[in-house]
């Protein structure tokens, strides 16, 4: 499992989505950010609900990953900063 936690805009699916992580961190990527849990074809992943303003996903995003970095557990929390 990895051990930090990448939350990235999918250039393809245009969705903001977070990768990796422990289960307490899928904890509060849902608790504080909204994120929502996904099966992929290469494991768990969480993303946020469709259909949210640029702005929210902005939102939403910052606060999960501050979330992370304030709770601090092992993870690392890496926001990759590229706009939605």
């Amino acid at each position: 499992m990895l051990e930090y936690v990448t939350i990235t805009k999918d250039p393809r699916t245009g969705l903001v989505v977070a990768i990796g992580g422990t289960d307490k961190a899928a904890d509060i990527l849902q608790r504080t950010g909204g994120f929502l849990c996904a099966v992929g074809p290469r494991g768990d992943y969480h993303r946020l609900p469709h259909g949210l303003p640029a702005e929210q996903q902005r939102l939403k995003a910052t606060t999960a990953s501050h979330a992370l970095l304030a709770a601090g557990r092992p993870e690392h929390a890496r926001h990759t900063g590229r706009r939605t």
